[in-house]
């Protein structure tokens, strides 16, 4: 799925699916916002400049109308990715957005408290935390019940090893593979039921947000 496909429901997303744009029609209008100000920043022409000015303005009160949740990565700086202001973006972060206790209750607090109607996995190429799962399937030395990241990636990251052909770099299936993933965990969540859960993953290089197919 690229971001800026033709089809969809709605213009500027295409279909996560239809029938979830339509049943999330806010959440998507949202999520369309979101993409767009990943253009901004990708063009070099952000709107918010995030200063003490604007810090203060925000300081009694937030309106959040989405929440990610991605990596502890130094490089993945959503609020400068998606290019927003104090008080507008929630971020819940672990490292290769593996969904323990901590970040689902987060998540499940920004939807029943804060009224937050869209989460966005977002996942980016490189990850460390992938790269040492996807090392220790291949040493086949590693036992990951000793190792609480290594043991949550296990799973994507043996999958991946065993989809890759001949050569080819499995670390881009394992990331999109946990994306969706933590999608369908996230989706599972009763305190989520009516939430929006969209995948999507980072180009460190290139600054732009692609969404990724459901499944």
């Amino acid at each position: 799925m690229r971001r800026r496909g033709s089809c969809g429901t709605i213009q500027g997303v295409p279909e996560l699916t239809a029938s979830s744009l339509m049943e999330h029609h806010e959440a998507a209008k949202t999520l369309v916002s979101l993409l767009e100000g990943n253009g901004r920043f990708v063009a070099g022409e952000p709107r918010y400049k995030r200063d003490i000015t604007s810090a203060r303005q925000h300081a009694l009160g937030q309106t959040p109308t989405a929440a990610v949740f991605t990596c502890i990565d130094s490089r993945v700086t959503a609020e400068s990715v998606f290019d927003c202001d104090f008080g507008q973006l929630l971020v819940v972060r672990t490292a290769g957005h593996v969904p323990d206790r901590a970040a689902v209750g987060s998540l499940e607090f920004a939807a029943a408290e804060l009224g937050v109607s869209l989460v966005i996995v977002l996942g980016h190429e490189r990850c460390g935390a992938i790269n040492a799962a996807l090392h220790a399937v291949e040493d086949d030395t590693h036992d990951p019940r000793s190792d609480y990241l290594v043991e949550q990636l296990w799973q994507p990251a043996s999958q991946a090893l065993a989809e890759a052909s001949e050569g080819e770099d499995a670390a881009p299936k394992a990331l999109r593979l946990q994306v969706r993933r933590t999608v369908a965990d996230l989706g599972r969540r009763a305190n989520l039921d009516g939430v929006l859960i969209a995948g999507a993953v980072y180009d460190l290089d290139t600054g732009e947000v692609t969404l990724i197919e459901e499944n």
